[in-house]
């Protein structure tokens, strides 16, 4: 049995529209939760830490999948059914071709985005660890980052052949070369175990501490919200599946994702701002 299917059904513009409009709102959200933190971070400290100007790297990433995401779902791709007595101009060719090679790119800056904010949970932990062995641990962590990421590219760029065949309209280009599968479960295995890694590497950290009982339980629940970044990576490939890889379908998850992914990432430096603890400015 395949995962592969025929192109779903040719639908209007239109019918995207709410998708583009939640990209955008998720995009400007996401944005004024980031900017909040580092507002946040150098009133109070008067500097940011190294996690901090991840964070706003992080927009990088953000606006330009935007960008992308938008023209793609204006110009459309080429998974789609199109009827054999509809007869697309040469200007719908030609703008169908351009969406669905913006689709590779679109499919590589959604992982940057949710990746990029993986470190950034990441790099709070550097400040926390002094051990050899933690240290260690902590690269081991950094190197997964990199390769599932590199794995994702592979995945995203060599699952057709030949290349140009990803961008193909008429005739329609082989199921690798318009659902993309393949990157689709690289992207939410890859994000599972790292998410998972993050959850469970604070744990020994934060019990061997010397904090009250209460705030170690709050730091813990607080990292053991990645837990919601795995469900929404892993409930959205049968949605998708469901759906014969519709790009609309795809790039609604992929925006709930990365807003999920912010609040995970930015709980506990704003939630610090909220009850006046951690790191602040010394006084005199």
């Amino acid at each position: 049995m395949t995962l592969y299917t025929p192109p779903p059904p040719l639908r209007a513009f239109s019918d995207d529209k709410p998708t583009l409009l939640v990209s955008w709102w998720i995009t400007a959200l996401c944005s004024v939760v980031i900017a909040l933190r580092l507002a946040g971070r150098y009133v109070r400290v008067e500097k940011l830490f190294f996690e901090d100007k991840l964070a706003g790297v992080f927009l990088i990433p953000l606006i330009l999948r935007a960008a992308v995401v938008h023209v793609v779902l204006l110009y459309g791709t080429n998974n789609v059914l199109i009827p054999p007595l509809l007869e697309l101009s040469q200007d719908q060719l030609r703008r169908r071709s351009i969406g669905s090679g913006l689709v590779l790119l679109s499919r590589i800056l959604h992982p940057a985005c949710t990746w990029t904010l993986k470190l950034v949970s990441l790099e709070f932990f550097s400040r926390l660890v002094s051990s050899r062995r933690w240290r260690l641990i902590l690269w081991s962590m950094r190197l997964a980052l990199l390769v599932t990421f590199l794995a994702i590219i592979v995945a995203t760029l060599a699952e057709c052949r030949p290349f140009s065949t990803y961008w193909t309209v008429l005739p329609t280009p082989p199921a690798q070369c318009r659902q993309g599968y393949a990157q689709l479960l690289t992207v939410s295995i890859s994000s599972a175990v790292t998410d998972l890694l993050l959850i469970l590497f604070p744990v020994p950290i934060i019990a061997s501490t010397t904090l009250k009982l209460s705030r170690k339980v709050m730091l813990m629940l607080l990292f053991c919200l990645g837990v919601f970044n795995i469900i929404v990576g892993v409930y959205r490939v049968p949605r998708i599946l469901a759906e014969g890889g519709y790009q609309g379908t795809r790039t609604t998850w992929a925006s709930v994702e990365i807003v999920v992914a912010v609040f995970v990432a930015n709980a506990l430096a704003l939630g610090s701002f909220v009850r006046d603890t951690g790191a602040k400015k010394k006084r005199f």
